[in-house]
């Protein structure tokens, strides 16, 4: 899994330098915006004084070490949303992120916009929810690159395209606040224009 993989590669990034035993927390954020191309409520992750905004479907309070999520088996929407806030915090911790929340709403139609016209000529697989603007093709097979909204990570189906997809060998673009860590590890396109 995508996710798993994203771990594995924090932790041979961060050998050494104890970002194992910093603490996560994690609680609501009410009322905040969300990513367009996201679904449920804000959830502020903290790490070595950094805050990442991710939606969530399950609002939760929780306080933990890094290093419980290397080998969790993140078999929920919840757990997967965790461990998403927590590699973009990480990231943004380790410098390799900037991209720490999502932008206000009045810039999300630029940010679609934008979007089209970077997909402009090419077949794209949506995995989660459809994209108006986009030429989209019906089956991953037939795409010449694949867009992941950040619910895609929180399904099993969703989680089962996205490996497909990388089986394929198709360029990807990950979408969205929740994707920011994850694809900075692992060496993923991350579209998120107007993020802050």
């Amino acid at each position: 899994m995508i996710l798993h993989d994203a771990l594995k590669r924090m932790r041979e990034v961060a050998a050494g330098a104890g970002c194992e035993d910093g603490d996560l927390l994690y609680a609501p954020l009410l009322p905040r915006r969300v990513c367009r191309y996201c679904h449920g409520s804000c959830l502020g992750v903290e790490y070595g004084g950094c805050i990442a905004e991710i939606s969530s479907p399950e609002p939760f309070s929780a306080r933990m070490l890094f290093g419980h999520l290397y080998d969790a088996p993140l078999k929920s929407g919840k757990t997967r949303a965790a461990a998403a806030g927590a590699l973009t915090v990480a990231a943004g911790f380790l410098m390799l992120t900037r991209k720490l929340g999502p932008c206000s709403m009045v810039k999300f139609e630029d940010c679609r916009k934008e979007l089209a016209a970077h997909c402009s000529g090419r077949q794209v697989y949506v995995i989660g929810d459809d994209i108006f603007g986009l030429q989209q093709a019906l089956f991953v097979e037939e795409a010449e690159l694949v867009i992941m909204t950040g619910g895609a990570l929180l399904t099993d189906e969703g989680l089962a395209e996205i490996e497909e997809a990388r089986e394929l060998g198709k360029g990807m673009i990950m979408l969205g606040p929740e994707w920011a860590g994850a694809a900075a590890l692992m060496g993923i396109q991350h579209w998120c224009p107007y993020g802050t």
